[in-house]
């Protein structure tokens, strides 16, 4: 039997939706039943965000209501106001109450666990997916690469940075975080994947640069729309190899170096490289500039910036100051902005 299970259950109008619902107490033995989908952040757990919850369980205390989504309407009310749910039911919001519920059970099992719940019906993977964006900050706030992931099944720009990941030609090849937090082997989060290649394509398309990541998601969707989806991908990959021409990507280590300081991996320093080379000719291929290569001589020069000197652990160069050292430095003519923001050559 995989039938989940309420006490003092009740049919609601939400507020937030005005669908139907169902919130009622989870019957603790059938918490294992509810399932978790691919977009949740199960491995991006906090262990100490965890223990904290463990602890305030195990001293009887209230946790947050979590949200779940059931794909069907298939359910049985009995007598004191039981209900029984008999379709599949997933965590959309509070995954982590329902991990930290298990382990506290794990650990003391005669514990009594109320936990409040909010049953929507007719969900499907798609509606999860967004109700998980939207309401899983109540908590602890999602992690802008979690969003970003999650957009893939809809986003054709997030799906494509999100796959390079398994890609062996990338140099960042498994090394980018998309989940909660970065792990040992993780050397960037994808959020900041995505706000240096936004900056990559700033001559193709406004709005890049933003740090919000809707209309972010949003303007690389319509870059992808210019120059087409492997375009975008090789793109990624070729930039990343001047950099690793540069300084290590590849050979960082197998087992990672989260406590290393690698300013090459810098957000603010891979953004103003992104920028120089996107307001450049030199740097594309064609007249509409849609392929990007470095060139050996550009590796060269861009090899011999003091890179410790600018990118101190302790210390940030501002950005426009840092782009005007890596223009000098790899001998590009000033440019100057018109009036559409685009970047030209004075």
């Amino acid at each position: 039997m995989a039938d989940i299970r309420l006490y003092n259950g009740g049919l609601d109008d939400d507020d937030e939706t005005d669908d139907i619902v169902l919130r009622g107490v989870l019957d603790q033995s059938t918490i294992k039943y509810i399932r978790m989908a691919w977009y949740q952040r199960e491995q991006g757990f906090s262990k100490a965000h965890i223990d904290q919850m463990v602890t305030t369980l195990l001293l009887g205390r209230k946790v947050a209501d979590v949200t779940i989504g059931m794909r069907g309407e298939k359910y049985t009310e009995s007598k004191g106001d039981i209900f029984t749910l008999h379709d599949d039911c997933y965590c959309t919001d509070g995954g982590q109450r329902l991990y930290a519920a298990a382990i506290a059970l794990k650990e003391r099992p005669t514990l009594k666990i109320k936990i409040g719940a909010k049953i929507y019906f007719n969900t499907t993977e798609e509606s999860e997916n967004e109700m998980f964006c939207q309401l899983g900050t109540t908590q602890k706030r999602i992690s802008a690469s979690v969003l970003i992931r999650n957009w893939k099944m809809k986003s054709l720009a997030a799906k494509v940075l999100v796959d390079l990941n398994e890609d062996p030609d990338f140099a960042l090849h498994t090394r980018v975080a998309w989940g909660q937090v970065k792990t040992r082997h993780e050397l960037i989060t994808g959020y900041s994947l995505t706000r240096v290649i936004g900056a990559l394509h700033s001559h193709k398309q406004a709005g890049v640069n933003t740090q919000k990541i809707d209309p972010l998601r949003a303007a690389l969707d319509l870059v992808i729309d210019k120059i087409g989806a492997e375009s975008f991908r090789s793109n990624v990959i070729n930039f990343f190899d001047g950099i690793d021409q540069c300084w290590t990507i590849r050979n960082q280590g197998a087992t990672g170096r989260q406590n290393a300081y690698l300013p090459h991996l810098r957000v603010d320093f891979l953004t103003a490289v992104a920028r120089l080379v996107s307001a450049y000719p030199d740097f594309w291929d064609g007249k509409d500039r849609n392929d990007f290569n470095f060139l050996d001589r550009h590796v060269r020069m861009l090899r011999r910036f003091p890179l410790r000197k600018y990118i101190a652990a302790s210390a940030r160069t501002p950005q426009e100051m840092l782009y005007e050292l890596l223009r000098k430095q790899l001998q590009l003519a000033p440019t100057y902005e018109d009036a559409n923001g685009q970047a030209q050559q004075g």
